[in-house]
């Protein structure tokens, strides 16, 4: 069983170039059995949530002023375990655009090998994509000591509960 008690973690994409957002936002969604809702933070946003692709979501996001886009899924499938619900955010500020991936894992020791899988997905999504930095930990990933890896580099917490 884990030392830690939190069973939130969360994937970060830092300075997603504005032309691949929707790229990389609609790789994401393919792994999602469904996609809930997009909510966007600037109230003037209008529409059907559900009726916006991901390429209406780069425009909003290239074009507009700094806003936040949430997106929820179900049944986000890693090579690890399906994690049941997912809420992706795309956060554009200074004309920058950060994308964080967010979910709770229940199921004890299962959080390490799903985050090992996450980390070498997030590798191949940030070249693919070229991305800034790629993290992922427990909420919140900012925080270092809360990391699983950190780009290339794993840690500070293990991927194994040795």
């Amino acid at each position: 069983m884990s030392k830690y008690i939190n069973n939130s973690f969360e994937v970060v994409f830092e300075k997603v170039p504005p032309q691949k957002i929707g790229e990389l936002v609609s790789e994401l969604l393919s792994h999602a059995g469904e996609t809930e809702c997009i909510e966007f933070s600037e109230e003037n946003a209008g529409g059907d949530s559900r009726a916006f692709t991901p390429d209406e979501l780069a425009d909003k996001l290239s074009t507009g002023p700094d806003l936040t886009a949430m997106i929820r899924v179900r049944r986000f499938n890693t090579s690890a375990a399906i994690i049941d619900l997912v809420l992706m955010r795309a956060i554009k500020y200074d004309n920058i655009i950060d994308l964080e991936i967010s979910f709770d894992i229940d199921d004890g020791g299962k959080s390490t090998e799903i985050m090992q899988a996450l980390h070498q997905y997030a590798l191949g999504i940030a070249s693919s994509f070229s991305t800034g930095d790629v993290y992922g930990g427990m909420e919140p990933a900012r925080d270092c000591a809360t990391r699983y890896f950190t780009n290339s580099k794993s840690g500070p917490l293990p991927f194994s509960e040795d």
